[in-house]
């Protein structure tokens, strides 16, 4: 399921377009207006129906195990409204949300991209799906900023440490991948019957649609939710740790107890390694797949030679929604590393003591 860039590829119904099976043909017109007679073949990507589920599975699983226990965590130790945890808690649970969606998308590729589950579940997989995307970025920006507050800035970040700030923020965040998603599922059918008998989800967008507002809220939406978000969270990394380094060197100047000393490099380094962690995440994430949807988008709008492009990007398109789902299972990695109380081992504990808790209480409201 690629909402936003496979539509016009794979469009059977819109004028100039003809599709069958795994091959699409596409009538392309130059800056200028004028119809190109050549039809442009775009490449099949018949691994995708192999590829796609065997990712999603296993993302499925980890991100299950993965999320729910930090979650559980959070919620047991009641730390969800802590001022580093609010961000933290917003973004497993897009995560977890997103993951819901996988069985679907699992049956719907192994089904050669058919979906049977009707207009309005495509409708509602396509938004969660869209919200992981543009929102875990989003959080791992704020993430990122919180940390670099929280280490170049100590007194402003004291200042700015009540969890109302942090909740306003998630709000805005919430609230924006609302409107642009309801934007986007709202204002077109999100189904689309095939000549051959399957139906795709979210792949229906007319070739008009991308010279239209399609294409720009496609381009708003990856320069606020990647270009935005990376170029923060690159300028975070090297800000901090500059400021870690320098403070180790001040530290070593000043003396003072070994355990001390130890416990102020442990908590740079767990600092250092939860920013670069974000960066390495966002980067095999999210930057193929919004890289490859620039180029397909331009090519759609015609900016940039279109077959060529397009014969490149409907590949590539499917392996960078696969390197996108892994975030769903990498991101409690980062929950490890910003949350000093968070630990796997305790999280796991919390939770099973939580289900002993449980059966004591039915059995002893039984007795």
């Amino acid at each position: 399921m690629d909402a936003l860039t496979e539509a016009a590829a794979v469009n059977a119904a819109t004028p100039g377009m003809t599709a069958w099976g795994n091959e699409a043909w596409l009538n392309l017109t130059d800056v200028n207006g004028t119809n190109l007679t050549e039809s442009c073949e775009a490449h099949s990507a018949d691994f995708q129906y192999l590829m796609l589920p065997i990712v999603y599975s296993i993302v499925f699983v980890l991100s299950m195990i993965g999320n729910l226990t930090a979650l559980a965590h959070f919620l047991h130790s009641q730390s969800a409204t802590q001022p580093s945890h609010v961000f933290l808690v917003n973004l497993c649970a897009i995560d977890l949300l997103f993951t819901l969606t996988l069985p679907l998308n699992v049956l719907y590729h192994v089904g050669h991209n058919h979906w049977p589950f009707g207009e309005e579940a495509c409708k509602v997989n396509g938004a969660l799906f869209f919200g992981n995307l543009y929102g875990s970025s989003l959080f791992l920006m704020l993430i990122s900023l919180d940390r670099y507050l929280a280490v170049v800035h100590p007194l402003r970040a004291l200042r700015l440490r009540h969890p109302k700030y942090r909740i306003l923020l998630s709000c805005a965040v919430w609230l924006a991948l609302i409107s642009v998603i309801l934007y986007l599922t709202l204002r077109v059918p999100a189904t689309r019957p095939f000549p051959s008998g399957l139906i795709a989800c979210m792949e229906n967008f007319s070739s008009d649609s991308w010279h239209g507002r399609v294409s720009a809220v496609i381009l708003l939406a990856s320069v606020l939710s990647f270009f935005l978000p990376l170029s923060v969270i690159a300028t975070c990394y090297p800000l901090i740790a500059c400021r870690l380094l320098s403070r180790q060197a001040e530290d070593s100047e000043a003396g003072g107890g070994v355990s001390a000393q130890r416990g102020s490099r442990r908590m740079r380094r767990r600092a250092l390694r939860m920013v670069l962690l974000v960066l390495a995440v966002f980067l095999l994430c999210f930057t193929p797949y919004h890289l490859n949807q620039l180029l397909h988008t331009l090519a759609r709008m015609d900016v940039l030679a279109g077959c060529p492009i397009l014969r490149f990007t409907y590949p590539m398109r499917r392996i960078t929604m696969a390197l996108c789902s892994f975030n769903a299972c990498l991101d409690p990695l980062v929950y490890c590393l910003a949350s000093e109380s968070f630990q796997w081992r305790q999280a796991w504990r919390c939770c099973r003591c939580d289900r002993v808790s449980k059966r004591l209480r039915r059995t002893l409201g039984r007795g």
